[in-house]
């Protein structure tokens, strides 16, 4: 029977493996765009919905031009998403190693 073993320490043990910026960068971009995007297209199927609503004017500030709406709220959520990374994972690499 095969053993399956790990470099890793364990879980009581401290990992000091900093957080990657573009990682977290793509990862908060996709989860963004992806919100957006699901909201955008609940926006068509369910119109007396205020949450999709809302979320679409976060990102976009022209919402009776469809095509516009969508390519600023795609943007608009990929900007914040790095503009996120940025500002929380420096942060996050140096409280993590105290």
């Amino acid at each position: 029977m095969a053993t399956l073993t790990s470099d890793r320490m364990s879980a009581g043990t401290r990992l000091r493996t900093p957080m990657n910026l573009v990682a977290a960068g793509w990862g908060l971009t996709t989860a963004l765009v992806g919100l957006f995007v699901i909201c955008f297209a609940l926006s068509f199927v369910w119109p007396a919905g205020g949450g999709s609503h809302a979320w679409i004017k976060l990102f976009a500030s022209e919402p009776d031009n469809i095509p516009r709406t969508f390519v600023e709220g795609v943007l608009g959520s990929a900007v914040a998403a790095w503009l996120t990374a940025v500002l929380f994972v420096p942060v996050y690499n140096r409280i993590s190693g105290r």
